[in-house]
C-alpha cells in the first residue's frame, strides 16, 4: 500500500477536522480513504463526474498542484499516518 503525503494543511482546519473525526470514531486514515473511495466510485459510475471539480482551490493549493504536475515536488514515504504527522511536526 502506498503512503499519501499531505502537507501545507492549515493547522486550525486540521485540528478541527481531527476532532470531528475523533467524535465519529474515525482516524485520518479512515476519513482520507473514504474520500478517495468516493472519488473513485463516482468516477466509475460516471467518468465525467467528480464532486471535487466544483471545489474552490486556494492559491496555495493551485501552486502546489502546478508544482506536482511539473515534477517539482519532493515525496516522502511513511509507514502510517502517525509517522507522517510526526515527520511533518503536526
Amino acid at each position: 500500500m502506498a503512503t499519501l503525503t499531505i502537507h501545507n494543511v492549515d493547522p486550525t482546519l486540521k485540528a478541527e477536522a481531527m476532532e470531528i473525526m475523533r467524535q465519529h470514531g474515525m482516524t485520518a486514515k479512515d476519513t482520507i480513504s473514504a474520500f478517495l473511495y468516493k472519488i473513485v466510485n463516482d468516477h466509475r459510475q460516471d467518468a465525467d463526474a467528480c464532486f471535487c471539480r466544483d471545489l474552490e482551490l486556494s492559491d496555495e493549493t493551485k501552486r502546489d498542484l502546478e508544482d506536482a504536475k511539473a515534477g517539482r515536488v519532493n515525496y516522502t514515504a511513511c509507514k502510517d499516518t502517525d509517522e507522517l504527522f510526526k515527520r511533518l511536526d503536526i
